[in-house]
């Protein structure tokens, strides 16, 4: 064990961001980052339709999604990874698009500054209590900005899952290649 001040404090600090301690709490927390389902789990019948194309048989079994040996496991990993770039690439052509529904948060943070913006329009609203609400306004629309433009933090976001997703792709498939033995490159 190190004596050294710097390392007691960072541990110090790391006790106190343990992460969220109540059912409710984890539960949105393992939400994040799911809203748009660019990282959800994928759908357990998009993979059984990759495997088949991956395995050349029209018929999966369920032995085939609980594989026994390297080879099965490396083919359900590329069939899974083929549903993730499918899945992130659908989510960053909607938001491209304009056809992706807005997020729950943004959806309330829009109830929000209609309802500031209604509170500052009425009669007897104080100078500090104006500049506080349209502090706010600045703020959420800010956040709107991000949350619905082209090279926005979200589109910044959908962007990186997509180059993620191909990149997992990419090894799954090399992974499943050497596991058949396959000497060619892999691309």
């Amino acid at each position: 064990m190190s004596t050294d001040p710097i390392t007691a404090r960072n541990r110090a600090n790391a006790q106190k961001s343990t992460g969220p301690k109540t059912a409710e709490g984890k539960a949105i927390v393992a939400g994040n980052a799911r809203q748009h389902g660019a990282t959800a789990r994928p759908d357990p019948r998009s993979v059984a339709a990759w495997l088949a194309i991956i395995l050349d048989r029209p018929e999966i079994t369920p032995g085939d999604l609980l594989p026994g040996d390297d080879a099965g496991y490396r083919a359900l990993a590329l069939a899974e990874a083929e549903v993730r770039v499918v899945a992130t690439e659908a989510a960053l052509r909607e938001f491209e698009a304009g056809s992706d529904e807005p997020s729950e948060a943004l959806q309330e943070l829009r109830r929000c500054k209609e309802l500031i913006a209604h509170e500052l329009r009425q009669d007897g609203v104080t100078g500090r209590e104006k500049l506080s609400g349209l502090a706010l306004l600045a703020r959420i629309v800010k956040f709107e900005r991000d949350e619905t433009v082209e090279r926005g933090r979200r589109h910044r976001l959908l962007r990186r899952y997509v180059r993620e997703a191909r990149s997992e792709r990419r090894k799954a498939f090399a992974a499943w290649a050497l596991a058949r033995g396959d000497t060619r490159k892999a691309a």
